[in-house]
């Protein structure tokens, strides 16, 4: 009798610590389904509120019918894989088109100060100038800054990780999609579906 409850009790220990261990994985797997291939290779992805698109992209891009989404993901295997955002299912803009919604006019600007320094006897002259060259130098910021952040065709060594933004016209977007990573030399695709928090 005290035999069987021995048993009884590591059994119900057992089963209760492998239970408690999975429990940290199960948090991950909410917001990304790993791929039965593979799951060396970790995905996650967040879908910017307004908010997140001030802070780190100086915008809001919903109002400009851009969903932003950063995407970050681990290869933790001893593969070489590739990313490319046109292995995505959802449609990425293209980062030019992007940039180009959110730059400051510096037309209508110069336009306005051109206007009332020819109603002054040119006195707004100088600030017209002066003004047209800090939007250009904020929209040559603004790009450099939205290129560096993009998400791109990458090639993730092993123990490597990539982080970047994929930019998806808010009409196409879903918080569900499918990342497809392709392993360098190989005919092999990993096929990870993705929820972005």
């Amino acid at each position: 009798m005290k035999f069987s409850k021995k048993i009884y009790n590591k059994i119900f220990m057992s089963l209760f610590l492998v239970m408690g261990m999975s429990a940290p994985f199960n948090g991950w797997t909410n917001n990304t389904t790993l791929s039965k291939n593979s799951p060396d290779i970790l995905i996650a992805a967040k879908a910017f509120n307004k908010a997140d698109c001030k802070k780190y992209l100086d915008r809001d891009l919903l109002d400009k019918g851009y969903q932003p989404v950063q995407i970050i993901i681990k290869n933790f295997s001893d593969k070489t894989l590739i990313f490319s955002p046109d292995q995505v299912s959802l449609p990425c803009a293209r980062i030019e088109q992007v940039v180009e919604s959110v730059h400051t006019s510096t037309a209508g600007r110069a336009t306005g100060y051109g206007a009332a320094a020819i109603l002054t006897s040119g006195l707004f002259a100088i600030p017209a100038i002066i003004d047209g060259v800090k939007s250009s130098n904020a929209n040559k910021a603004l790009d450099s800054d939205y290129f560096a952040k993009a998400a791109k065709r990458q090639i993730l060594p092993p123990n490597s990780k990539l982080n970047g933004v994929l930019f998806i016209p808010s009409a196409n977007y879903t918080n569900s999609f499918k990342v497809t990573l392709t392993e360098e030399s190989a005919n092999n695709n990993y096929n990870h579906l993705v929820t972005a928090r």
